[in-house]
């Protein structure tokens, strides 16, 4: 993914220096900057290099192969200078120095948004905020040239640069939120300034770092803090942590459920073995039935956070359809994939929290009637003292399921075993792997055409390896 976003109204150095409260060390105020970059290996002609450093590289180490690659210019740390004087040492590239690089990005594209008057809608959430994002963007992207993040550039880095790809073309903007703590939702809102806010639930997750749900609704709920009178939150009426945090917005609230009450609801839910889901979206009277090209409760709500929000762009229900309808699953996020064997493989592996994982087993037991199911899990990390407890329930909601047979692997499984054998599955179902090629010789051994495997678990314990050795052996055959 490239780390180097491009902006057609360019800024000049002296508009630099303003926003990041930098010192010129050398170089010409008038210079104008094409694009940000913090990566040379992407960095274009014309652009300004800013060097951050990160947990296993230093930008600054790397500041004169910006030059040598057309950067005009760059932003260093104030602690940087006589290193970088030393290395990069052409006169004719701007050379700015800050107190915290990451701080002056972020001033920089704050600064930038400032010039840009369009609507912006700021989505976060435990789940499905990646989804919603997109969703929310294909309905808007049919009439508005939209910024939005790319993949998943959702943090203090990712939204500057994404917001410094604002062009005077464009229309509206989606901007994804991701926090692992307090305040930072906060700083991006400062950043991105959002006039629309949706929150699409709140559950455990960042345990770790935020110790209990408290702090998870005071992190998240930062966004609708942040929205003034004038502004509106698209809120989950389905959740109650969700409905907490909404508790302190002061503007409009627009609510999003299943469950009677909601603002903008679904009816007339059914899914079919084939991955897609079909319900019809009511809003007051008015309501319109749509088809999805994926399967879960989960995605349901995703296309109604999604359909909130984008009504209040002024968009009709009609749009709404087409723009859902379009939509195709990512990579590694309920995936479904029908094998030439007849397996079915759920591929969920892109990460995992308590949430999500319940979402994804209640998925599995909707294949209950097609044959066998496998629940094939990971460790989900980030969850501090509530890890024993989050891995026990999961155990025990595989057999709330119903599901067939469980396969777990890393440290924490342990507890997924216990919670499944606790609620009485047996022991004879249950299998504890090493690695990812033990789970896969089971699936191997026991699973056959008709049945369906669920692969899931928290991002690093890669659990998709599993799920692509599967449907690479089933192509090879």
């Amino acid at each position: 993914m490239t780390k180097t976003l491009e902006m057609k109204d360019a800024l000049n150095i002296n508009e630099i220096l303003s926003a990041s409260k930098g010192r010129l060390v050398r170089g010409d105020k008038r210079l104008s900057i094409s694009g940000v970059s913090i990566d040379t290996r992407s960095i274009k002609k014309g652009e300004l290099f800013i060097a951050i450093k990160g947990d296993s590289f230093d930008g600054h180490d790397f500041v004169e192969q910006a030059f040598a690659n057309g950067a005009a210019g760059a932003v260093i740390n104030e602690s940087q200078i006589e290193k970088v004087a030393k290395d990069a040492a052409d006169s004719s590239k701007a050379l700015i120095a800050v107190s915290d690089t990451v701080w002056a990005l972020q001033e920089i594209a704050a600064f930038h948004r400032q010039k840009h008057t369009i609507s912006l809608c700021a989505v976060t959430g435990t789940n499905g905020k990646t989804t919603t994002k997109e969703m929310l963007a294909r309905i808007l992207s049919q009439r508005l040239f939209i910024v939005k993040n790319e993949g998943n550039l959702n943090n203090h880095i990712g939204v500057p640069l994404t917001l410094l790809r604002l062009k005077k073309n464009h229309q509206a903007g989606v901007i994804e939120m991701g926090m692992s703590g307090l305040g930072e939702i906060t700083r991006l809102c400062e950043i991105a300034q959002p006039n629309i806010g949706v929150i699409t639930n709140i559950g455990p997750a960042h345990l770790e770092s935020l110790g209990n749900i408290e702090n998870v609704i005071k992190a998240k709920g930062e966004l609708l803090e942040f929205l003034s009178e004038c502004d509106t939150a698209v809120i989950n009426a389905d959740d109650a942590n969700s409905l907490k945090a909404a508790s302190k917005m002061k503007g409009k609230v627009v609510t999003f459920g299943i469950e009677y009450g909601a603002d903008v609801r679904a009816i007339n839910i059914k899914a079919d073995e084939s991955g897609k889901t079909s319900f019809t979206i009511q809003k007051g009277k008015d309501g319109i039935g749509i088809t999805l090209s994926m399967l879960g409760r989960h995605n349901i709500y995703n296309a109604l956070s999604a359909a909130a929000a984008a009504l209040l762009f002024n968009f009709a229900l009609e749009d709404v359809k087409a723009g859902l309808e379009k939509f195709e699953p990512f990579k590694m996020r309920s995936e479904v994939r029908l094998l030439n064997s007849g397996l079915r493989v759920i591929n969920d592996s892109y990460n995992a929290n308590p949430a999500s994982m319940e979402a994804a087993i209640m998925l599995l037991s909707n294949f209950k009637n097609s044959g066998r199911t496998f629940a094939v899990l990971g460790d989900m990390f980030e969850l501090g003292d509530y890890a024993e407890d989050a891995h026990l329930n999961t155990g025990r909601k595989v057999v709330d399921f119903g599901i067939n047979y469980l396969i777990v692997m890393g440290n924490l499984s342990k507890f997924i075993v216990t919670g499944a054998v606790e609620s009485g599955m047996s022991e004879n179902n249950i299998f504890v792997c090493v690695d990812h090629q033990e789970a896969l010789d089971i699936l191997n051994r026991y699973a056959k055409a008709g049945d369906t495997i669920l692969i899931k678990g928290s991002r690093k314990m890669a659990m998709e390896k599993i799920a692509e050795r599967l449907i690479k052996g089933d192509t090879e055959e």
